[in-house]
């Protein structure tokens, strides 16, 4: 389950939201998750995000709510609607499709696709070490993504990291499935990434010319020498 929440009488509280089932099963967790979508949108600070994991659950998931924990007031629909994956378990990683392009100390950046739900946004979680969470959708149009037959090319996502510190490393995950966008955690420190290319393409471009005027003035510089 995942989603947000906001009393906007008290909007620097961060809220207990609850799942529940109509067979009795129950999880907790604090509404304090960072989306930029909800920043954008001049909802609080934009950390009131939120996931629970029903994965272990055995009752009827077509029954599950979500309500504030402390009021017991009900939000979203209920109960919510579930999307349940029509591919078989071991063809999950085929199921859920996407690529991190680059990965700095303030952003991630990249698109992801739900091949069921091919025309869907899906929710992108990035995890640190450290246990904080980040959460945004993937819904940016992407030119590139519809080219190469993926929906309709609203997949791309761009999530800031404004809490993580210069040397994290992170997980980028489908925040619905847990499935990963990479094999081994993301190191965030500037060295790392550019060791690696998760840099942005312009940027990349830009170094290599620079490192290419050094080059050619290094040799100038070395000629004059010789010739002196």
């Amino acid at each position: 389950m995942v989603g947000w929440a906001l009393d906007t009488r008290d909007p620097r509280n961060k809220i207990m939201v609850e799942a529940f089932s109509s067979a009795g099963e129950s999880a907790q967790t604090l509404a304090d998750s960072f989306r930029k979508d909800l920043l954008d949108a001049g909802i609080g600070d934009g950390y009131h995000g939120f996931q629970i994991s029903v994965a272990g659950w055995r009752g009827d998931l077509s029954t599950i709510s979500v309500r504030r924990a402390d009021t017991g007031e009900i939000l979203g629909r209920a109960p919510l609607p579930v999307l349940r994956p029509t591919a078989q378990d071991d063809a999950a990683s085929s199921r859920w499709i996407g690529y991190v392009d680059y990965v700095d100390e303030s952003a991630v950046v990249g698109w992801a696709l739900d091949r069921e739900l091919p025309n869907l946004p899906v929710a992108i979680e990035v995890c640190t070490e450290t246990g904080l969470r980040t959460t945004g959708l993937a819904d940016i149009y992407r030119q590139d993504v519809e080219r190469l037959g993926y929906g309709n090319g609203r997949h791309g996502f761009h999530i800031e990291l404004p809490r993580l510190g210069q040397r994290s490393r992170i997980t980028v995950n489908f925040a619905s499935s847990g499935v990963s966008l990479t094999e081994q955690p993301i190191d965030v420190h500037p060295e790392a990434a550019l060791l690696t290319g998760r840099v942005p393409s312009a940027f990349r471009r830009a170094m290599e010319r620079a490192a290419f005027e050094i080059d050619a003035r290094s040799k100038e510089l070395n000629g004059s020498r010789t010739g002196a």
